[in-house]
């Protein structure tokens, strides 16, 4: 790529890459991420504030963030850990573990290894969940 797939916002401490961009190394941010649809991770994304994963997007690795929201239809190979809320929209694919250090909110056809929240977890519609951690509330309806 000829130019910057990254630009940073002063004002906001946000990281903003295009998108339909692809990274080969491990992503290390101390600030807010918002990651453009259809962008792709070979390795993980470790983010110290609030990850924003666009539509579409594949990471390889592990993702970890203090908040983060996974964009309709993004893969996730490895696992993904927040200290804080964890949002999942639609058709997400998630190998690993979601682990939620407050609450959890996942969106139909999502399809999830095991999964975890310290507060809450709120499935809505049809959601896949292979193992979910004892004692862990779980609030389940429709759309």
């Amino acid at each position: 790529m000829s130019e910057n797939p990254i630009k940073y916002h002063e004002e906001s401490n946000t990281y903003i890459t295009r998108k339909n961009s692809y990274f080969e190394k491990d992503i290390n941010v101390d600030g807010n991420l918002i990651v453009g649809s259809g962008s792709n991770f070979w390795k993980g994304i470790n983010v110290k504030g609030i990850l924003k994963l666009g539509k579409g997007t594949f990471v390889k690795g592990d993702v970890k963030a203090d908040e983060a929201i996974v964009g309709a239809r993004s893969e996730i190979n490895g696992s993904i850990e927040v200290a804080g809320d964890l949002k999942i929209f639609d058709s997400v694919k998630i190998n690993g573990s979601a682990i939620a250090g407050e609450q959890m909110f996942v969106r139909p056809g999502s399809d999830i290894g095991f999964a975890k929240a310290s507060k809450t977890m709120e499935l809505v519609g049809k959601v896949s969940i292979k193992e979910i951690e004892s004692g862990t509330k779980v609030i389940v309806r429709s759309e």
